[in-house]
């Protein structure tokens, strides 16, 4: 690598903080590195592992030139403090772009993750070559990012895409739409309490009643996303990642026949969990 120009993205999210290094291609010039984060994880600790990430990063640089760092991170991000960042409930009201800069030692952009995977997927992924794309990511909680006309779309008051807080049945749609819905929907149904999403996932593979009605449900809420999404937007293309993407499996039935009127193609991600740091470094490539 040495002489390269390559671009550090970093993926800050409920579960882990992720950094990489990025070709202008896209390509991933280092390993993904990461570190676990939580509800409990604050400005010190955000401070303190990305220095120990980007230290260990440097190591495999050799002369390669970095000339910027993208960072992505859940919640809404505007000139301001962080918001609505539930996942990570001690970083909301904390300037993240202030506190990285304290440690990068070079310009930082900093973006909702959603957007990231968005611009990562409709870049290198499984939305290239099309210029109006929603991205969705499913995990924790649901993230949504939306680009028109080749460009991110950030809203008045930079909360485009924030799908999260959509009422329904009288809650917010994370409240299904995520792995504790899914659980939630399962301990409903009949299933034992204690399992996470993962865990109800391999329980409807083995024919589980109480895990496929789970599954289901989850599957219809998906659908209802992406049927507004497509009324409001009428996007090329709609692009699902995240962790709970991997139960694709369990839920692609539910919504692809009622989809497939619209007209617009629903696909899965190719990036896979690098997505976030790929888009997180592009922030910083052709000016987006």
């Amino acid at each position: 690598m040495d002489g390269a120009t390559l671009y550090v993205g970093v993926d800050l999210g409920g579960t882990r903080m992720r950094m990489a290094a990025v070709g202008r291609d896209g390509r991933l010039a280092t390993e993904v590195l990461s570190v676990p984060t939580g509800r409990e994880f604050g400005p010190e600790d955000l401070k303190g592992r990305l220095g120990e990430l980007a230290q260990r990063l440097r190591g495999s640089l050799g002369q390669a030139l970095v000339t910027a760092m993208g960072f992505g991170t859940a919640g809404v991000v505007g000139d301001g403090p962080l918001t609505q960042c539930d996942n990570l409930p001690r970083l909301n009201g904390v300037d993240i772009a202030a506190l990285v800069a304290t440690v990068a030692a070079c310009p930082v952009t900093l973006e909702n993750d959603a957007r990231c995977f968005t611009l990562a997927e409709a870049r290198f992924g499984a939305g290239r070559g099309a210029k109006n794309v929603v991205g969705i990511t499913l995990g924790t909680g649901v993230g949504c990012g939306v680009m028109i006309g080749g460009r991110l779309h950030r809203g008045a008051g930079q909360q485009a895409g924030e799908v999260w807080r959509i009422p329904l049945r009288g809650k917010h749609l994370e409240h299904f739409v995520s792995g504790e819905g899914v659980v939630r929907a399962y301990e409903a149904a009949g299933g034992q309490t204690g399992l996470d999403a993962k865990c109800v996932a391999e329980a409807a593979r083995k024919g589980d009643a109480a895990a496929l009605a789970a599954w289901r449900a989850y599957g219809d809420d998906l659908t209802f996303l992406c049927e507004a999404i497509t009324a409001l937007l009428n996007p090329e293309i709609i692009v699902i990642g995240g962790s709970i993407a991997g139960a694709s499996d369990l839920y692609d039935s539910v919504f692809e026949p009622r989809l497939e009127q619209h007209g617009t193609r629903v696909v899965h991600a190719e990036l896979g969990p690098a997505a976030g740091v790929i888009g997180a470094a592009a922030l910083n490539m052709n000016g987006d």
